[in-house]
């Protein structure tokens, strides 16, 4: 694996108001911010994974139509609560250049298992429709960029 693009998807509606829990216009409206930019800088996916959650899978199409990504798929293991272990042992089947979308706490934790082998430490703090890109430096996962629509706005 050459690249890990780990991104919490949009924001979404309570699920009070929506069961499904799709993104709200603010949540569309920051992953097309961001995946637009992330098209402009050449950012380079070759899949997008995602929980099965419909905010996931939303803010999944809106990266794979920004970035030109044929393959996006549902798999096991990306849930909230699910443990990192799970998708950390499988990453080298996903691919070289992977999009992880997903939830919290479970990408908190699985950037922590991935960078340091603790989940439990908090090294990131995730916002919605925010993308941070893991790469490999001597075997071993480093943080190379942290986007978050705020920091597209400025």
């Amino acid at each position: 694996m050459e690249s890990l693009y780990l991104v919490q998807h949009g924001k979404a509606f309570d699920e009070k108001i929506d069961p499904e829990r799709s993104l709200t216009p603010e949540g569309v409206s920051e992953t097309n911010a961001v995946a637009s930019y992330l098209a402009k800088v050449g950012a380079s996916v070759d899949s997008i994974v995602h929980s099965g959650k419909r905010r996931a899978l939303q803010t999944a199409e809106i990266m794979a139509r920004y970035l030109g990504v044929k393959s996006v798929n549902a798999v096991g293991g990306l849930n909230p609560n699910d443990d990192p272990s799970l998708i950390a042992s499988k990453l080298s089947e996903l691919g070289s250049r992977v999009m992880i979308i997903g939830h919290l706490p479970h990408l908190s934790k699985l950037a922590s298992l991935l960078i340091i082998g603790n989940p439990n430490a908090q090294l990131i703090k995730f916002k919605y429709s925010g993308v941070v890109k893991l790469g490999l430096s001597n075997g071993q996962w480093v943080i190379e960029w942290y986007i978050t629509p705020e920091l597209i706005r400025q």
